[in-house]
């Protein structure tokens, strides 16, 4: 009886503790669901070109150069003086490098048939330039950027001898940067390009007024759990499954200990529950009831069946016997199972 007593102890034990393991990965959880709430911070970015048409000596115009908004007589073009500018403002600090150049693309057609070029040729206008900074703003601005028309206008000249040219110049401001962020813990970056085309091939030119880009907006931190959560909850896991496994044990344990009269009342309770009504305290017998033992359970079973009357369980205060009785009136039906009869 000792024995059983620490076993039962011990099974106790394990139940706390599955529980508390239980309860401990539940906080965990909800403590990782809560870090993974969205922290974010706010970027407005914007870009534009803003450009000036120079022209030669020419006795057309008493300016030197001419605004946007106008056709242009292209063999009166000197060069274009481009201004570029880029920025991309965070709502906190951040660690960048940022990248940018200028590349012009000369692209030639013939009229007849413009769906594959005859000639591209790539112009590095600005060298690939690199620059490293911490703050709110990455800010790109160049000034006075010159291209000159002649350059490529001499080109298609010479194309003019054997076809019928068109050609566009596409001139492409790029920016490129990554940087991270200690406020979301994250790599952010970007990478825009702003392009400026000039039609080449035709006497009188138009060049479309470049539009400003501009945009706002959040950047969130990403729904990642750091690895002390991972640890932690296999943790926890482990020590449930170890815990649970010994308690399986126990209940093993406990079953086997169980004595055979143990084993043959708790199969009856179990296999019967249905027509069997367990009563509070002993059987205490009196002399006004007629009193027929029966053979075994099964036997007392069929008068259950045959009376259409419950069977009542009566379990001894020592524990020492089990007794099963179907009342139908004075009439007292029973058998009793005695554990020294089984142990």
């Amino acid at each position: 009886m000792k024995l059983r007593f620490k076993v039962k102890v011990k099974a106790i034990i394990y139940v706390i503790f599955i529980l508390a393991i239980i309860g401990c990965m539940v906080c965990t959880f909800y403590y990782g669901k809560s870090k993974l709430k969205n922290k974010s911070i706010t970027y407005s970015k914007e870009g534009s070109i803003n450009y000036v048409t120079y022209l030669k000596d020419n006795n057309h115009y008493n300016n030197q150069y001419l605004k946007d908004d106008y056709n242009y007589v292209a063999s009166l073009i000197d060069y274009f003086n481009v201004d570029f500018n880029y920025s991309y403002v965070f709502g906190e600090n951040i660690k960048y490098d940022i990248d940018y150049e200028i590349v012009a693309n000369l692209e030639v057609y013939d009229s007849d048939n413009t769906t594959k070029p005859i000639e591209k040729k790539e112009f590095q206008i600005l060298e690939k330039t690199n620059k490293s900074g911490t703050g709110q703003v990455i800010k790109i601005d160049l000034y006075n950027q010159k291209i000159d028309y002649d350059t490529y206008n001499k080109i298609i000249q010479e194309w003019k001898k054997v076809v019928s040219p068109e050609a566009t110049l596409k001139v492409d401001f790029k920016v490129n940067w990554k940087g991270y962020s200690e406020v979301l813990h994250k790599k952010v970056s970007d990478s825009y390009t702003k392009e400026f085309s000039i039609p080449i091939s035709n006497k009188v030119i138009n060049i479309s007024k470049p539009t400003k880009d501009n945009d706002t907006g959040r950047i969130y931190a990403d729904q990642t759990l750091d690895s002390w959560f991972f640890i932690v909850i296999g943790s926890f896991g482990l020590l449930l499954l170890i815990c649970i496994i010994g308690l399986i044990n126990i209940i093993i344990k406990i079953n086997k200990n169980k004595s055979k009269y143990e084993q043959k009342v708790n199969k009856i309770l179990r296999e019967f529950d249905r027509a069997i009504t367990e009563a509070k305290g002993p059987f205490i017998r009196n002399n006004k009831e007629n009193y027929i033992e029966v053979k075994d359970f099964m036997e007392l079973l069929d008068v259950h069946d045959n009376l259409n009357e419950p069977i009542i369980y009566y379990k001894s205060n020592n524990n020492t016997k089990s007794t099963f009785i179907v009342r139908n009136g004075n009439d007292i039906y029973l058998t009793v199972i005695k554990r020294n009869e089984y142990d």
